[in-house]
């Protein structure tokens, strides 16, 4: 091992791979490893992986997210093989009143509202491909010097619930989610009041030394920074002061040209687009990025393009050259003061700038609104009734795919068919088969939801009409990596002066301490000498080609990526950054779980165009290509927030909803 890495902590002891029951499990495709599979048979069964004692995949460490075994056989689906013959399967003999194709959200908020509004006393079977419901919504556990720490894998937190579709808001009522706590669970004033505040990191493999940079409220906050406090109105009136921006610029190892250039772009209300009507504006800063705006219209250099590359990418998912630049200014990126377009970068409705204080944040991020509808769903499964025991409640997951429970989710479960039996037009049931333990296998149901990513439905239903095929086929998501790294203490942190940074042209682009939240039955830690856990994001584009092309890159590279290298560059960028602290990343880092989602946020791309990410203006609906996609097909309706081209948790369950209504339609 090279001297650095030793120095890193590489050769220390942290967990580095899964581990059930005492047993070491190298997963290979869906099957389990045949020490473990030699085991139970001996026991005379073979039950599935989630039935074993111990099973508990919210703490597992190492590689998470789409962890090994979760896409080999989605892979091999796509890439040609088929399971259409009888003699490729298993008839099990079950039958249920719905299957439901994916175990995320939208998977779940479809069967409670099947149940809710179709059929109370319906059987419901909810097949997931990954070892653990949720999807994106992933539980990250920890348990360390006698305390169990929680944080996100994935979806955040519930973003302005007031402005939520009626479907979602029933839900969380449903759940007994009170989302006028927000403030409540929310300790804002914690960090502040250690004299903690944002910052700027600069490494040293991009800008020559290590500098970490304590913010300035004159240099906006990211989003994900700007959720954990609410700046004070002198501050707010401070944003913008051209002595308070120089000061902070003159700190960081950013050239004296490149240091002017972002001090104009602060504080000088220059007209970029002289001559330009409003409208003409209007409409070119909805076409270009905001980093071809910077290169075009401002005439950035390389040096502060750079700069400003990932200023949001924690929140939006990738880099500002594929945002568009109205986008980017209402996200508080500069160069648009001096535009004459005030009006039009003022907060718009729903957004997060618009409604952080009233946003609600689980320690698990939106995981906790996965194991609320579960625990709904299956009493059985973990004890309480609030969403304050829930943060705590421990499952067992042995009680989720039992024969006496009318819903059931089987889980290391991928579905490979899903075919109406007989003409889709008159049919009364549909088969689905599914591989699990390297077993194919086969039920049926009256109704079928399909809340799994869309770009595979044409392989799971190959009789779906050629049209519907492409357009699921087109079907866009991003790339990213959210990390969760469990510390010793945060001393560190608390000495520089900083809970929160921003990496530009880090590996990992945006750095925080967890989220300060209290609820009844979990508190996250208060005192710096407390362990804690620290929340990193990799945003896995390289700034070069299209959307749909750096998307496809970056899903390679990260299924190509050992932990090996997330581990490196994890020491690294925390011992750079914090080493001025007293870090030391070989004593001080516990654990690593790094959550890759290869296909991540659902975005509404046009696969054939190189255009810009939609939101910054409503596409027509005959673009909206998902709207083609996800129409009810026989007795198989389309969930999932593809359907919806959203990657936001109300969209997930906006679509479990729509599909549930589309399937009443055939009662």
């Amino acid at each position: 091992m090279k001297r650095r890495d030793r120095r890193l902590g590489m050769d220390r002891h942290i967990t580095r791979r899964d581990f059930l029951n005492g047993t070491s499990i190298a997963v290979t495709g869906s099957l389990l490893s045949a020490p473990l599979s030699q085991a139970l048979a001996a026991l005379g069964s073979s039950p599935s992986a989630q039935m074993t004692p111990g099973y508990y995949p919210p703490i597992r460490d190492g590689l998470r997210g789409s962890h090994t075994g979760s896409f080999e056989v989605a892979h091999r689906l796509r890439d040609g093989a088929r399971f259409d013959a009888p003699e490729h399967s298993t008839d099990t003999g079950e039958e249920y009143d719905l299957v439901v194709v994916g175990g995320g959200i939208s998977g779940l908020s479809a069967a409670h509202f099947f149940r809710k509004e179709a059929e109370p006393e319906a059987r419901i079977l909810i097949i997931e491909n990954h070892d653990d419901f949720g999807g994106h919504a992933k539980r990250n556990e920890f348990e360390y010097k006698g305390r169990t720490l929680v944080d996100l894998g994935g979806a955040e937190y519930i973003e302005a619930p007031w402005s939520f579709p009626d479907s979602a808001k029933t839900l969380l009522n449903d759940m007994g989610v009170d989302v006028s706590l927000a403030q409540q669970v929310f300790d804002h004033d914690l960090y502040p009041s250690l004299g903690m505040q944002c910052g700027v990191f600069f490494d040293k493999k991009t800008y020559g030394s290590d500098v970490l940079v304590a913010g300035d409220p004159a240099i906006p906050l990211s989003e994900q920074q700007h959720a954990y406090v609410t700046l004070p109105a002198e501050l707010e009136k401070a944003t913008g002061d051209p002595g308070a921006v120089r000061a902070f610029l003159e700190k960081t190892p950013l050239s004296a040209a490149a240091r002017e250039e972002i001090f104009t772009l602060f504080c000088d209300q220059q007209d970029y687009l002289e001559g330009k009507s409003r409208e003409q504006r209007l409409s070119l800063l909805r076409s270009v990025s905001y980093v071809d705006f910077l290169r075009q219209y401002v005439g950035s250099s390389s040096e502060v393009i750079d700069f400003f590359w990932m200023w949001r990418g924690g929140y939006m998912g990738s880099g500002t050259d594929l945002a568009p630049a109205l986008a980017a200014f209402r996200y508080g990126l500069p160069g648009g003061a001096g535009l004459g377009i005030d009006a039009e970068l003022q907060p718009r409705e729903g957004s997060a700038k618009h409604s952080y204080k009233e946003d609600l944040h689980f320690p698990d991020g939106n995981a906790s609104v996965a194991r609320l509808l579960v625990r709904h769903m299956i009493p059985a499964v973990a004890p309480g009734s609030s969403m304050h025991d829930i943060v705590s409640a421990r499952f067992d997951y042995s009680k989720l795919d039992r024969p006496d429970t009318p819903v059931r989710i089987r889980l290391n479960s991928t579905v490979v068919q899903a075919r109406h039996l007989g003409n889709p037009d008159t049919a009364k049931q549909v088969e689905v088969t599914y591989v699990q333990d390297g077993v194919a296998s086969r039920v049926r149901a009256r109704r079928c939801v399909m809340a799994c990513y869309h770009a595979m439905i044409p392989h799971l239903c190959p009789e779906i009409p050629e049209a519907q095929k492409q357009a699921l086929k087109k079907t866009i998501r991003m790339p990213l990596v959210s990390t969760n790294v469990l510390v010793d203490n945060w001393d560190a942190f608390r000495k520089l002066g900083v809970f929160a940074a921003y990496c530009p042209r880090s590996y990992f682009c945006d750095v925080r301490l967890t989220y300060p939240l209290r609820f009844a039955d979990y508190q996250s830690a208060r005192s710096p000498d407390e362990p804690i856990t620290v929340h990193m994001y990799r945003i896995p584009l390289s700034g070069e080609g299209s959307g749909v092309e750096q998307f496809r890159a970056g899903r390679h590279e990260l299924l190509g990526t050992s932990f090996a290298t997330f581990e490196q560059n994890i020491r690294g960028q925390l011992g750079g950054m914090l080493g001025g602290g007293g870090f030391d990343p070989a004593r001080d880092i516990k654990a690593i779980t790094v959550n890759r989602w290869p296909h991540g946020y659902a975005v509404g791309y046009d696969y054939e165009t190189n255009g810009l990410n939609w939101f910054s203006e409503p596409w027509p609906d005959e673009r909206k290509l998902w709207l083609k996609g996800r129409q009810r097909f026989g007795l198989i309706a389309m969930a999932n927030s593809d359907a919806g081209a959203s990657a936001m948790t109300e969209g997930a369950i906006e679509q479990g909803y729509r599909a549930t209504q589309d399937l009443l339609k055939t009662l």
